[in-house]
């Protein structure tokens, strides 16, 4: 069985504000299967996102 990841992760938007479409694409490039995120901070076009889910 797989274990749930809890992390704090930075993406790059160009655009704002973002879909939720491009915010779970981004995470699953950095490595998760995202079961929840939240965006906690927004710095210009920077994105820090507290996310749980899958390692992939």
């Amino acid at each position: 069985m797989k274990k749930i990841v809890s992390k704090t992760i930075k993406i790059k938007a160009d655009f704002m504000p973002p879909g939720v479409s491009f915010i779970e694409k981004e995470i699953k490039k950095q490595g998760f299967s995202p079961i929840r995120w939240a965006i906690v901070e927004v710095e210009d076009n920077i994105l820090t996102l507290s996310i749980s889910g899958f390692e992939i």
